[in-house]
């Protein structure tokens, strides 16, 4: 074998050492992790000893295991719900009271129909239209980061408590949606 033919096959061969290790790497974090199914979370509590008569009496029973009820996994559910409200955004944004009864009146309204729930995780897609009609990005999320603030003081017992991890806020870009319409995305957990 030439140097040539060598110097050829020195980078052939690094890079499938490098596919092989990160193959390598990847059977091992898929191989550590732990399914829903596998584990003590999946099995729920541990089965409660019970005592069972035998025939004779005998001064300390023996207990047997009763199984534990099997649970459903939770999670979110992936049906999302929506509400949509509309006020004046920039109004909301300075912090008016108005704006404010204006749309805390139309979430009570719309969260009517999921009555008993509470909502796990919420988006809101804001909507202002700057000069010439284009969605105005900075002040589409100044508004839905406003409307997000606003739910847990509006209806707190349907709402969690704020949080940018829990209730988010963020412009919605598309063109054909009134300015100040904000869509309320609600996620709630499996039953």
């Amino acid at each position: 074998m030439n140097r040539q033919s060598r110097r050829a096959t020195v980078p052939y061969l690094a890079g499938w050492l490098f596919a092989d290790v990160l193959l390598v790497i990847v059977l091992v974090v898929l191989g550590g992790e732990r399914t829903p199914h596998e584990g003590a979370f999946a099995r729920g509590p541990s089965p409660t000893p019970t005592p069972t008569p035998s025939a004779r009496r005998s001064p300390s029973p023996e207990p047997t295991a009763t199984p534990a009820p099997r649970t459903r996994p939770g999670g979110l559910d992936p049906a999302t719900r929506s509400i949509t409200v509309h006020t004046d955004a920039d109004a909301l944004v300075a912090g008016s009271k108005a704006a404010r009864a204006d749309l805390e009146h139309q979430v009570t309204d719309g969260i009517e129909r999921f009555r008993g729930r509470t909502a796990a995780f919420v988006m809101v897609f804001g909507t202002v239209h700057g000069a010439g009609g284009a969605v105005d990005s900075g002040r589409s999320d100044a508004y839905a980061t406003a409307v997000a603030r606003l739910l847990p003081r509006a209806e707190p017992a349907f709402f969690p408590p704020y949080s940018e991890k829990i209730i988010r806020g963020d412009h919605d870009s598309s063109g054909d949606i009134s300015s100040g319409t904000a869509r309320i995305e609600l996620f709630f957990l499996l039953r």
